[in-house]
């Protein structure tokens, strides 16, 4: 019997070891280490957290598809998915991902897409943040953060939903207050006077109205 254990161990070591997807985690991990688990989170830690804190079989609104990534991980976890994406290219390349799926997709600045389509959706709602400019190939509109005029929209239709999750990524940016970024207290400020709860876990910014 001890033996039979031994040898299933081995197997599923040697499984984990040629999955692509654990691989591509352990390299992950492995540059998070470097930067002594610093800055932002490793893409399989983000979903974590966006898992443990949004709202179970509630819709998303995604601000900044980019490579579709988290998209992806949202659709095959909740009902519907809302994603907003300025860049043509990055667009186009999300159409023939996730043509006929659970997910819709608007070409356009999230300040723009929110002001129509919040009004139009209610109950219990999840929002991913991830619209404003972070460097490399993400998109820079007018403005490089459009998180007041996000924010913004939320409050408009604060009414329409029940309960709310919020989600912002790469809230160490929101640090220096600089190039349209609002600061952390701004951030806090407005959770708190819609007197709803806030936390900051692996560089997001976490924002819950639960009735």
């Amino acid at each position: 019997m001890e033996k039979k254990i031994k040898q299933i161990k081995k197997l599923l070591k040697k499984i984990l070891l040629h999955n692509p997807f654990v691989s591509i985690q352990r390299q992950q991990l492995k540059h998070w280490r470097k930067r002594n688990y610093l800055e932002n989170a490793p893409q399989f830690i983000k979903e974590k957290v966006l898992e443990k804190y949004s709202i179970e079989n509630a819709n998303w609104v995604e601000t900044g598809t980019y490579m579709g990534d988290t998209t992806y991980f949202l659709s095959k976890k909740y009902p519907h998915i809302y994603s907003i994406e300025p860049n043509v290219e990055f667009y186009k390349e999300a159409l023939n991902i996730f043509k006929g799926s659970n997910v819709t997709l608007f070409n356009n600045v999230s300040e723009n897409t929110l002001p129509t389509l919040l009004p139009t959706l209610k109950g219990n709602l999840n929002f991913w943040l991830d619209g404003h400019y972070s460097g490399g190939e993400t998109f820079k509109g007018n403005k490089e953060c459009p998180i007041k005029d996000e924010l913004n929209s939320i409050e408009v239709n604060f009414d329409n939903f029940e309960k709310i999750s919020i989600f912002i990524d790469d809230v160490r940016l929101f640090l220096s207050s600089a190039n349209d970024y609002p600061s952390i207290d701004y951030l806090v400020d407005w959770s708190r006077r819609l007197n709803m709860r806030w936390r900051i876990e692996h560089d997001i910014f976490i924002i819950q109205k639960n009735n």
